[in-house]
């Protein structure tokens, strides 16, 4: 079996929807890191019942590992710390770990550093075809999200280091979001989001490539500025994160 070697990889998509609202660009450095939340781990293969709903949307969530603040740490153990002091790239970051004979290994990628408030990526486990999900951010009270009107969030959906044109409709005095991420080739097949908002999160109904899933996130910045969360199947190859900022 040949040696595993970490390696860094910055994927060159250019973001053109995930600049970030409110205060402060890209790196968030000065920041408060979100509280954290206890993960929640679902059946990692292709086969199985569809993912619950939490009553309730955490801050933070991971579909496996572990994720505190802008720490996240694959369920191999590995640590990755997603922001920090200076000037973010804005662009897909990706670090893969691979074989002496470069076989890959296992990949880590999240998004999006032009965001202000909201940072969200996967993880796979190539070898044991594991496809993992997570977001993060920098939470808006629950008493700060808007109770009256409607309004659109533009950004992008994750799966591997693949992003996908994504998009939700907000109405805040029904308290229902709606939101479509993108299908393509490369991607893979689009998810479609139905759910209602509550105590400055949201939960739903998901469904992608004909099988029901469920999506889950949270609102991030002072007044609800940015949103970002993650979808899950039971073929967790369907599994997604996304992030979008409020046009």
């Amino acid at each position: 079996m040949g040696i595993l070697k970490p390696g860094l990889l910055l994927t060159a998509f250019v973001l053109t929807a995930c600049g970030g609202g409110g205060g402060g660009g890209g790196g968030g450095s000065d920041s408060t890191p979100p509280a954290t939340t206890a993960p929640v781990q679902t059946d990692n293969g292709n086969t199985g019942t569809t993912p619950e709903t939490p009553a309730t949307a955490p801050v933070s969530l991971t579909t496996g590992g572990t994720i505190s603040g802008w720490t996240y740490t694959t369920p191999e153990g590995r640590e990755y710390v997603m922001r920090g002091t200076g000037i973010s790239a804005g662009l897909v970051q990706t670090q893969r770990l691979t074989r002496d004979d470069h076989s890959p290994v296992s990949s880590t990628s999240w998004c999006c550093g032009r965001m202000s408030y909201t940072t969200f990526g996967t993880w796979t486990q190539f070898e044991k075809g594991q496809h993992d999900v997570f977001y993060t951010g920098d939470a808006t009270l629950a008493a700060n999200v808007p109770t009256q009107g409607t309004a659109t969030y533009v950004g992008h959906g994750m799966r591997e280091d693949v992003l996908s044109d994504a998009r939700f409709n907000i109405d805040f005095a029904a308290k229902t979001i709606n939101g479509t991420i993108t299908g393509n080739d490369t991607f893979g097949s689009e998810v479609a989001m139905q759910g209602n908002i509550a105590n400055g999160g949201f939960t739903g109904n998901a469904q992608s490539g004909g099988q029901a899933g469920t999506f889950t996130g949270h609102f991030n910045g002072p007044t609800a500025e940015e949103l970002g969360g993650l979808a899950q199947f039971a073929d967790t190859t369907k599994n997604a994160s996304f992030g979008a900022t409020r046009q």
